[in-house]
């Protein structure tokens, strides 16, 4: 059999005493360059698309725990409840006549489990979309590895944000201050930085450029709540529908399918508060020259 012809023209040779160049790293996964609105919403949602099952497996190992104690506490039941009493109203058979009681242990370890993962909220999804916007490889489990490695410093930045919560009574003070604040998860994370030190560089990177950052999370934040009521409001309508199941089960449907609609929409603010931080830098230190530099140079840089 004919051996295939060598293939045209040849690769020269290395030169002797010389080692091959080595690959360059990846390129950036977002546009290095400043966004108006419309592209910045479009790089949400492309950066969403590209990497859906990653930010989702994020989005529902966060939530699973939260999903198990709302069965086991008996809110669930009490979801069932309701919709048992809709079922009867619609024509169904309603089946307890009062609501079954909470489990008050349960609740309890629930609203503690929520404090305790708030680092794991806060960083998961927004590490992921650091590492995906700058090209670097990330799975699931190298992402969590590195946010319980930074899980006090995100802590810290959650309990300096409690700080606002007075401040919820003089609300324009409150959406101000919220508005410097929001880069400094990005920044702790992007720039190994302590909580204290990535408000400040929020800080800094916001400036002067408030009412373009408030308008933007503001749209984002409501399409997040517009879509996640949406998905959320599925469940009820389907536990209702269920025959024959007992109240439990109809809640832990509902609940079931409202956790799924949450995980679904939960990364969107998350990609587009970490973007921004990108933009901003791009805007301000030329950060999409730097990051070119690096590449030629080899390694990528936040």
């Amino acid at each position: 059999m004919a051996e295939p012809p060598p293939a045209w023209p040849p690769e020269p040779p290395a030169p002797a005493g010389l080692n091959p160049l080595p690959p360059l790293p990846p390129a950036p996964g977002l546009r290095l360059r400043p966004l108006s609105f419309g592209e910045l919403l479009d790089e949400i949602f492309r950066v969403y698309r590209r990497h859906f099952w990653l930010f989702v497996s994020i989005a529902l190992l966060l939530a699973l725990p939260s999903l198990f104690l709302q069965i086991l506490s008996g809110q669930a039941d009490q979801v069932g409840f309701s919709a048992s009493l809709l079922s009867g109203a619609t024509g169904g058979s309603g089946q307890d006549a009062r609501p079954p009681d909470l489990n008050l242990v349960a609740l309890g370890l629930q609203y503690l489990l929520a404090i305790a993962l708030i680092p794991f909220a806060e960083g998961a999804i927004a590490l992921a979309a650091i590492d995906t916007a700058l090209g670097r490889p990330v799975t699931l489990a190298s992402c969590f590895r590195r946010v319980l490695r930074r899980y006090w410093g995100l802590l810290g930045v959650s309990l300096l944000g409690v700080v606002l919560l007075p401040l919820f009574f003089c609300l324009p003070v409150f959406v101000w201050i919220l508005v410097r604040w929001s880069m400094a998860v990005p920044a702790l994370l992007a720039e190994r930085r302590g909580p204290v030190q990535a408000i400040q560089r929020s800080w800094e990177l916001t400036r002067g450029h408030w009412w373009r950052l408030f308008g933007i999370l503001l749209v984002v934040v409501l399409i997040q709540l517009v879509m996640n009521s949406l998905l959320g409001a599925a469940g009820l309508p389907i536990a209702i529908v269920i025959p024959f199941v007992s109240n439990l089960v109809r809640g832990a449907v509902a609940v079931t399918v409202s956790t799924l609609g949450t995980a679904l929409v939960t990364p969107i603010l998350y990609l587009c508060v970490v973007l921004l931080y990108f933009d901003l830098r791009i805007r301000k230190e030329s950060f999409d020259l730097d990051q070119l530099a690096a590449q030629v140079g080899g390694e990528p840089q936040a």
